[in-house]
């Protein structure tokens, strides 16, 4: 016999699959590693083997049944309930549940019921309109005075969100073409004063400018700019400008173009 096999037959004695076995004993008693292995499991399962059956406290079997009997009532009770038997019992839970049925009731209603909502009037939609215009004159003011030339940038492009008759936007306007300190800042302003075309209020601050432009650029925009105005008036305002002594090319090149445009 093998050491593997007397281990083998060693366990299924223990288990009571087998009883003693003859070659076991003599493997054993040949084989002192087996026997030293073997005699501490013995010992301890027969000490096993002589302790007392345990005995179940008093009151178990009456406190099992009645938990079993408590299972089977409230799984009665959730049958009979139906629907509400999915309905948690915490309240925090159930706030929870009726926020999201809430939440798909009201996207429910808008994508598949738009027209049962009662239309806005027409003084409700004024005052939004006004509200928007506020807000985009409140941004594009802002912006404008920011230090950074980038954040100007931003306030000019935010102007041509503004209403046409913005009175508060064109004067910031205005000041950026005459104040500025960034040409590209400047030019941004002139491009975007095109959108107040119509009013004198911008062609008369165009024209005062041109004059007190130093930049080349800006000058031919605001030439430019009078020029698609159409506006007669600033005929007197760029021949001054053609006086000066120091004019760059260019820009007296381009006055010449748009006096004869104006004058047609």
């Amino acid at each position: 016999m093998t050491c593997e096999e007397s281990r083998l037959l060693i366990a299924e004695e223990l288990f009571g699959a087998r009883s003693a076995n003859e070659e076991l004993e003599k493997h054993l008693a040949s084989c002192e590693a087996c026997r030293t292995e073997a005699e501490p499991v013995r010992k301890v399962w027969r000490q096993m083997a002589s302790l007392p059956e345990p005995e179940p406290r008093p009151g178990m079997a009456t406190r099992f049944y009645a938990a079993l009997d408590a299972y089977q009532q409230a799984q009665s009770e959730k049958a009979s309930r139906g629907f509400w038997a999915w309905w948690p019992s915490k309240p925090v839970w159930q706030f929870a549940v009726s926020m999201g049925c809430l939440a798909v009731g009201l996207l429910c209603g808008t994508f598949f019921f738009p027209r049962i909502t009662a239309p806005a009037s027409s003084g409700e939609i004024a005052q939004l309109r006004k509200e928007m215009s506020g807000m985009r004159q409140l941004v594009t003011l802002s912006l404008l005075q920011q230090q950074s030339a980038s954040e100007r940038l931003r306030g000019v492009t935010w102007s041509y969100r503004a209403e046409s008759n913005d009175v508060e936007v064109l004067g910031a306007l205005l000041q950026t073409i005459g104040s500025d300190t960034n040409v590209g800042v400047r030019l941004a302003a002139v491009d975007a004063l095109r959108n107040f075309g119509n009013s004198p209020v911008a062609r008369r601050g165009l024209r005062n400018g041109l004059a007190r432009q130093e930049s080349p650029l800006v000058q031919i925009s605001i030439i430019d700019a009078l020029t698609e105005m159409r506006d007669s008036e600033a005929i007197p305002a760029m021949q001054a400008v053609l006086q000066m002594p120091v004019l760059d090319a260019n820009v007296r090149q381009r006055i010449k173009e748009a006096l004869e445009n104006l004058k047609k």
